[in-house]
């Protein structure tokens, strides 16, 4: 078995209060959950129709109290890569374990403290590409301070390669594997911890926004257009968990 690798194919929301993430995001998006059992309990995730896309995680123990996203980049082997991460100057904050029969899992941060996941899958499902689906997870995108160094590790880590961007006066780096782009660095719009922060496919941008913020959302930005990439925004739930939205371009979406 082939795994796909060089993708982030899963997204997990991390917060004090789960029930009230799934009543937000599932006005929202219409996102819908399933149960599946997991060690220790149950595990709730993420569906949008057919097709699961993420899930809900209680924080835990020593991880920050501000609710936040928690891409997980797929590897082959995640006790390897895990030990690659610390190599390369990052930290491992979860041991790979094994979750059931579905794939082994870790929590590591690279070198400026940006916090993701290792997935080690046991059966591949699919090729892992970013699914054109509204309601669906669409990209990935790493705030930093320092993107030099901060694409260093991640090519290193994860084979991605770097593009180049030109976004008005600043450049937008694109990480690219298999030929495709597969996430995003940036330097953030304000002072922040270096954080990794998901996309969601949507039909309406400037929709989607009012009614975050109808919800009770802080919205950062309410709808910017990119050229050849469609109309953004950004947004940070009622519990802190910042997300980014995209209604893409025409040409995206072909």
């Amino acid at each position: 078995m082939t795994i796909p690798t060089g993708r982030f194919v899963w997204f997990d929301y991390v917060a004090k209060d789960i029930a009230k993430a799934q009543g937000y995001f599932g006005e929202l998006f219409n996102w819908k959950t399933q149960e599946v059992p997991a060690p220790g309990g149950s595990y709730s995730m993420i569906a949008i129709g057919d097709q699961t896309i993420g899930g809900y995680t209680p924080t835990p123990k020593g991880a920050p109290e501000t609710a936040h996203w928690l891409a997980s980049l797929q590897v082959a082997d995640a006790n390897a890569t895990a030990k690659q991460v610390k190599a390369l100057g990052g930290k491992v904050l979860k041991d790979p374990d094994k979750m059931g029969d579905f794939g082994t899992f870790a929590i590591v941060a690279d070198p400026l403290g940006g916090v993701f996941s290792l997935w080690q899958p046991v059966q591949a499902q699919g090729s892992g590409d970013f699914k054109e689906l509204v309601g669906s997870f669409c990209w990935n995108e790493l705030y930093t301070t320092d993107p030099e160094a901060s694409i260093a590790f991640y090519s290193k880590l994860a084979g991605f390669t770097e593009e180049k961007m030109q976004m008005g006066d600043s450049t937008y780096h694109i990480l690219n594997f298999d030929g495709k782009g597969r996430a995003g660095v940036t330097k953030p719009p304000a002072p922040m911890p270096q954080a990794w922060m998901p996309y969601v496919h949507v039909a309406s941008t400037d929709q989607t926004i009012a009614k975050a913020k109808k919800l009770g959302s802080n919205v950062h930005v309410a709808g910017e257009d990119i050229p050849n990439v469609g109309r953004i925004g950004i947004f940070s739930d009622p519990q802190g968990g910042m997300l980014g939205v995209l209604q893409p371009s025409p040409t995206m979406t072909k």
